[in-house]
């Protein structure tokens, strides 16, 4: 089979290699759709793993073959969505209800950016019949969207922003419209803010015209938000995010800062205006479920998410468009035959 390896920094390399093994209780998936996550681009930038190796962990395929085991209420040729994080259920991080740090979690190369790829079944979740297998593949990160939100405080009519309107801002946006809130984004691009209003937020801040801060207060009465959440990798859209919020808000830093950096922040912001500064990372077993059963019914929208589709031959371009923000969301369609449009 074709796989794609990553033997260092932007050194990723289409390549002939054999099968995954099947230990027991695993299933073959053949994979139909991989969604090029930002944490993707990082390992492609800086390959922080030993090489070689097959990124990619938003996957969606056909359960072709299984080895010994249970497999449940899924059969050999169903349309399946990986949940690539097995988590025991009975360490401190589960049984305090944060398994998204679970300690004894199994540990398996999802590796999604390939023809094929190996899964524990107990992970794999029955694809909807009127799912796109691109849309199941947006079942990982609205996971951690859901998970974020799980810290924040909103209430219907409430304000709501969101700084960084990519796909996963447009996610948040999404969510937070659902619960009721009237959602202001935040990007430095016309083309996603318009793809925003298209999917009914309510007010779009051009960030390279405009003072953000100041739009926000504007927009809001003077008050601020009650919540933002920090979806690009930035300080300094924390920074303005820290004072885009009313007091008794909340701020939500879901992107990660690459390289780490300080950030510069006086306390007291914090404390005479009861503001609540949390962070997100991962999701559970019952956002990845709640994630799918979202996407199922239409009431989170992800195929206005998908700008590009790439066969596996071309996956170093859908790494460039992602990286240089070329429309939104790059899917690699292992099984596409190289050239089709």
């Amino acid at each position: 089979m074709k796989a794609a390896r990553l033997y260092g920094a932007r050194d990723l390399r289409v390549e002939e290699v054999v099968e995954p093994d099947l230990p027991d209780g695993y299933g073959l998936i053949r994979v139909e759709a991989c969604g090029v996550c930002p944490s993707d681009i990082r390992s492609f930038d800086r390959a922080s793993n030993k090489p070689p190796w097959t990124p990619g962990h938003e996957v969606s395929g056909v359960l072709v073959r299984a080895a010994s085991g249970q497999l449940g209420d899924i059969d050999i040729g169903e349309r399946v969505v990986v949940d690539w994080r097995q988590v025991c259920g009975r360490c401190f991080y589960c049984l305090a209800g944060n398994p998204n740090f679970c300690e004894q979690r199994e540990e398996f190369p999802i590796a999604g950016f390939a023809e094929y790829s190996a899964a524990p079944l107990a992970v794999l979740h029955k694809l909807p019949p009127p799912l796109s297998f691109e849309q199941g593949s947006f079942c990982e990160p609205l996971a951690c969207v859901l998970n974020a939100h799980r810290a924040m405080r909103l209430w219907p009519g409430q304000d709501f922003v969101v700084l960084g309107a990519g796909p996963i801002g447009l996610l948040h946006a999404q969510v937070a419209l659902r619960r009721g809130a009237r959602v202001i984004a935040v990007d430095l691009l016309q083309a996603r803010l318009s793809i925003a209003h298209e999917l009914g937020v309510h007010d779009v801040i051009d960030a390279s015209k405009a003072d953000t801060v100041a739009q926000v207060r504007d927009l809001t009465g003077g008050y601020g938000a009650s919540a933002a959440v920090v979806a690009v990798g930035s300080t300094q859209a924390l920074t303005e995010a820290m004072a885009m919020v009313r007091k008794g808000g909340v701020v939500n830093v879901f992107a990660g800062i690459y390289p780490s950096a300080e950030l510069r922040l006086d306390p007291n912001i914090i404390h005479y205006g009861e503001i609540s500064l949390t962070g997100s990372h991962d999701y559970g077993p019952a956002e990845f479920a709640s994630a799918l059963r979202l996407i199922e019914h239409g009431i989170i929208a992800v195929a206005p998410l998908v700008s590009h589709r790439f066969p596996l031959n071309e996956i170093v371009h859908a790494f460039t468009a992602t990286s240089e923000q070329h429309g939104l969301k790059s899917i690699i369609q292992p099984q596409m035959a190289e050239g089709t449009p």
